[in-house]
């Protein structure tokens, strides 16, 4: 593999950089509407029109053996519901504790909780859902702290100052929490925009998926490798080299595009990408 021949263009599946290079990319573009190709890898997304040029369109997502970018939307969507729901459930046991004049057992870390651990370990690649994101810190904290607040005021026998205190922020920070969980659910719906990236062999024109494009850049000098055990997840050769950026030394998986062809190829038929794209 020739290393500075050409720069790479680098871009994200889910949390890992990839890269391909650059002299086999055609160009990039938004997700365009496609044709359907009827018994084909569950990796074929379809067939697309460029320009009178009939490609078929591969999804890199799940020829890694990834969630489909969707799969990893609405997986992330159902997360957030669920924290939202805790939290719900977090103030009305918090509430409850001061009626029953009981211990209140649940987390008053703001790290601790499930959304916490989560919040404090994800790096979203959208930057319009990272700057959302970054909403949740202060109301969040807030409200673990009231438990704080409260478990002192219940200790001092001032129940129904706790009570007091529980309601004003169940109608203030709780809602402001409820109403940024729903943001973010739309965030993530809204901006999801898959890119493909138009590849040709010379031969062969072929279009694969992916989530963002990164960068198109030169790798640092002396850093491209070939991985000795392959990952099981990276799913029979299509990945056999690794790189690194020049700016952060972030590590990037190299893609074998002569791999890309022969397993598009071997996915569809010319004639029936032909036909799909004429009966779209």
């Amino acid at each position: 593999m020739k290393e500075y021949e050409f720069p790479w263009v680098t871009f994200r599946l889910a949390d890992r950089l990839f890269g391909i290079e650059s002299s086999f990319v055609m160009e990039m573009l938004v997700l365009p509407a496609m044709s359907q190709l009827p018994a084909t890898a569950d990796y074929v997304r379809g067939v697309m029109n460029l320009r009178d040029n009939v490609i078929l369109v591969v999804d890199l997502r799940r020829k890694m053996r990834m969630p489909s970018a969707s799969q990893h939307v609405d997986e992330l969507v159902e997360l957030l519901a669920h924290r939202e729901e805790d939290h719900h459930k977090w103030v009305n046991e918090l509430e409850a504790s001061v009626k029953e004049n009981r211990e209140f057992k649940l987390t008053t870390d703001p790290h601790a909780c499930a959304f916490g651990k989560w919040y404090d370990t994800y790096k979203p690649t959208n930057l319009i859902l990272e700057n959302h994101l970054k909403k949740f810190d202060e109301p969040h904290k807030r409200i673990h702290a009231l438990g704080t607040e409260v478990i002192m005021l219940m200790k001092a026998k001032k129940g129904d100052e706790a009570a007091t205190r529980i309601e004003y922020e169940r109608s203030r920070t709780l809602t402001q929490l409820t109403t940024l969980f729903a943001e973010a659910k739309n965030i993530l719906r809204e901006t999801l925009r898959e890119i493909i990236i138009v590849l040709n062999n010379g031969e062969r024109t072929v279009g694969v998926t992916v989530d963002t494009i990164e960068s198109v850049e030169y790798l640092k000098e002396g850093t491209i490798d070939e991985i000795p055990g392959l990952s099981s997840q990276l799913k029979d050769g299509l990945v056999t080299h690794t790189g690194k950026t020049a700016r952060g030394e972030k590590i990037v998986l190299l893609m074998n595009v002569d791999e890309i062809f022969s397993d598009a190829h071997a996915a569809a038929d010319l004639g029936q990408v032909t036909a799909a794209a004429a009966g779209g």
